[in-house]
């Protein structure tokens, strides 16, 4: 089996998609003009006279203040925002960057075949990392992913897998560690040392909705999504939102396939006392090839130019599946005036049921000539993950001075399993710009055993102190957890490790005017003992737990609907890194030394006017290794933590039918393998188009989506010393009618 690349030339798919999309707006357009003037035909009377004396009505001011679904509904960040378990906080109040990614952004830059991190790399602490088959990205810095997410202020129920957004309303970003508001989350492959995200699902609006989404993308990937919500009792106290997803097809990548079905319902009830949210929903994934990941091995002195981003690196057999099921709940009970308590619990059952792909996940290229080996492997991670946390929170007004005081206890579980046996075949040899050759096909049979088990549980308590112009946060956070390492394939354990943290959280915020806020802050985050993966040479060893701390000031300022923020922060960590066995071509993991990431960030998000809508930042980023031993490697840099990292997003609103946006992200240069290698910078441009019209007095919304404008080839770091192929342009087509 013989596989050779050739660069396919998309100009004319592209082209094709924009003379429909100019087909369909002018046919809109003109079908638009005919019933406007209809409506004014009918509508226009002569003006009646009135023999009634005039009067002069004295100047009425109303004042309210703009709730997120306004924001969501018109800009791409919002100002309010969850802070862990402080609630619902505008950005002015929190001593720390804060975030919140809007509807209109997870609508206008996320696609099935998009990586996560096209959503969230809209702020500038995010730098990409991922693909369609993994959710990676970086926080300032530190690996992230799903499993150190939360949804609803929940962890865990996210995987490392593709994420589903598709149910998700709006997305909170704190910048930096902060155990000290969001509780203790069992993570997997990552932690939050970079900060917090939280996907706050769909609830059900005022008015029922029922929308249906029509999606094409890539050479043959059709999306079909329905949206139903009803709000219905006493009051409209309960309401139930359904959303579905069925995807089918090849993406822009040849050769990798995207199959996913799911339903997700969000069922909530308010009444004058209590709140109560449920989400719950079922999800299977399978992606057939896509194969983007690679390593380099020592013999590669330079890095090998980038291949052709649309070329799928892949092998006959290669799938990733998965099917899983989550259940998320939060409730709030008022015990007094000033009082409540809250409850957030949810589970996640989750299987990767095929895993068939590259060992570890990629290709090592042996030299600069760009030839590998197919070495892959198969199996499944099987995980289960609960988490339940209690607590109480209220005020007590002291003259001048409230404090608002957070009490909580939880505690969290993970159990995962892996393969019995790790297999570990050479099925062929391959070439980054030629191709493969393929000689055998894969084994794919498999069983799984348990692999780990986490315990966690741990108190918070948190005091956010009001006074003038003054707000004071004093928190504490304490945990404890166990870490248990079993051999899969007989269950015998063999590691074990206790560890426990204190984790304090402070900050400060002055705000001499309502729109100009001063702050400062000191954060934390503990990580338990990572257990050693199969792929290393000490496989099942347990490192010792690695504590984050951030100390971080900034100033916010909003003027003219343009909401602007500058911080400096300075984060460290213990580190875990990889030290090649000279005996083979496999890698020791151990802890060494510390990370120092030190940096500057400035974001702006707003409205200029009636008609511009922007968002965007630049952050500079220095991540360097301290303290390692003997002092081999102080001073270098951290493998893969761009130095530069910026994005912008413009929106322009021609009138009520009809929107441009466009988008350029900048990721600067980074090094790998210990500085010996160094990988370029790159530039990538979005641009879009919306147009709004009815068909037969039905809304409809068509849209055309084109990331990677100018189809750029480049080399995308992840996992430190890693690369992706990157994603080739794609165009997204949707047609959306709410019936």
């Amino acid at each position: 089996m013989e596989r050779k690349f050739t660069r396919k030339n998309k100009r004319n798919l592209l082209a094709a998609a924009i003379a429909c999309a100019v087909a369909l707006g002018f046919n809109s357009t003109y079908a638009y003009a005919e019933e406007a003037a209809a409506d004014a035909a009918e509508t226009s009377e002569p003006a009646a006279k009135s023999d009634s004396p005039a009067y002069k009505l004295e100047k009425v001011v109303v004042e309210g203040k703009k709730d997120k679904k306004e924001d969501s509904d018109t800009g791409f960040v919002g100002q309010n925002g969850s802070v862990g378990f402080l609630g619902e906080k505008n950005v002015m109040d929190t001593p720390f960057t804060q975030t919140t990614l809007t509807s209109k952004t997870i609508e206008t830059f996320g696609a099935a075949s998009q990586p996560l991190d096209s959503i969230l790399s809209n702020s500038p602490s995010i730098q990409a990392s991922g693909s369609a088959l993994h959710n990676d990205f970086t926080f300032r810095g530190f690996r992230a992913n799903g499993t150190s997410s939360y949804v609803n202020g929940i962890p865990g129920m996210f995987t490392q897998f593709n994420a589903p957004t598709f149910m998700i309303d709006h997305i909170d970003l704190i910048s930096g560690p902060n155990s000290g508001i969001s509780g203790t989350g069992a993570q997997y492959e990552s932690d939050t040392a970079g900060g917090l995200v939280n996907f706050v699902s769909k609830k059900a609006p005022e008015q029922p909705l029922t929308r249906y989404t029509q999606t094409f993308s890539g050479y043959g990937s059709f999306g079909e999504y329905m949206d139903i919500a009803r709000r219905f009792g006493r009051n409209n106290a309960w309401g139930v939102r359904i959303n579905t997803e069925m995807v089918n097809g090849e993406t822009s990548i040849h050769g990798e396939n995207i199959k996913a079905r799911g339903i997700f319902a969000n069922i909530d009830h308010r009444d004058e006392n209590s709140t109560t949210n449920i989400l719950t929903g079922y999800r299977e994934l399978e992606i057939q090839g896509g194969q983007r990941w690679f390593k380099f091995g020592s013999s590669v002195t330079s890095l090998p130019s980038t291949p052709d981003a649309s070329d799928d690196y892949g092998f006959d057999g290669m799938v990733k599946a998965s099917r899983g099921w989550i259940f998320a709940l939060n409730h709030e009970q008022k015990v007094s005036k000033d009082w409540k308590v809250f409850f957030n619990g949810g589970l996640n059952r989750n299987t990767l049921t095929k895993n068939v792909s590259a060992t570890n996940s990629a290709f090592t290229v042996k030299n600069n000539a760009g030839d590998y080996d197919l070495y892959v492997t198969n199996g499944g991670t099987p995980m289960n993950t609960y988490y339940a946390q209690l607590g109480t929170q209220g005020k007590i007004a002291g003259g001048a001075v409230t404090h608002n005081v957070t009490l909580a206890v939880d505690k969290s579980w993970r159990n995962r399993e892996s393969a019995k046996v790790t297999v570990n075949d050479l099925i062929g040899t391959g070439n980054l710009y030629s191709g493969i050759t393929q000689t055998l096909l894969p084994n794919t049979d498999y069983s799984t055993g348990l692999t780990e088990k986490q315990r966690f549980w741990g108190w918070s308590l948190a005091d956010n102190i009001e006074y003038q112009k003054w707000e004071v946060l004093l928190g504490a956070h304490k945990h404890f957890a166990t870490v248990d390492s079993y051999t899969a394939k007989t269950g015998t354990k063999t590691a074990s490790v206790d560890s426990n943290a204190f984790c304090p959280t402070y900050g400060i915020v002055y705000k001499p005017a309502t729109n100009i806020s001063l702050y400062a802050s000191h954060s934390e985050n503990f990580n338990k003992g990572t257990v050693v993966g199969s792929s290393y040479v000490n496989a099942g060893d347990i490192l010792a737990p690695a504590k984050a701390k951030q100390d971080e000031i900034g100033i916010k300022y909003e003027h003219a609907g343009v909401l602007t923020t500058l911080s400096l922060f300075d984060i460290e960590q213990a580190n875990n890194i990889e030290v090649a066995d000279t005996s083979s071509s496999k890698y020791y993991l151990i802890q060494d030394g510390r990370e120092r990431h030190k940096g500057v960030e400035l974001a702006a998000s707003g409205s200029l006017g009636d008609k511009w809508t922007l968002m965007g930042g630049i952050t500079r980023l220095i991540a360097t290794q301290e303290k390692t031993k003997g002092g081999q490697y102080d001073g270098y840099d951290v493998s893969g933590r761009a130095k530069w990292n910026a994005v912008a997003a413009v929106e322009y609103q021609a009138d009520s039918r009809f929107s441009m946006v466009g988008r350029v992200r900048y990721t600067g240069e980074s090094t790998i393998n210990y500085q010996k290698l160094a990988v370029p910078g790159y530039t990538t441009f979005d641009l879009g188009l919306k147009y709004k019209t009815k068909i037969d007095s039905v809304p409809a919304v068509f849209s055309l989506m084109c990331y990677n404008l100018t189809d750029k080839d480049y080399w995308q770091v992840a996992r430190g010393d890693q690369l992706y192929v990157s994603t080739p342009r794609t165009v997204v087509l949707s047609a959306q009618v709410d019936l």
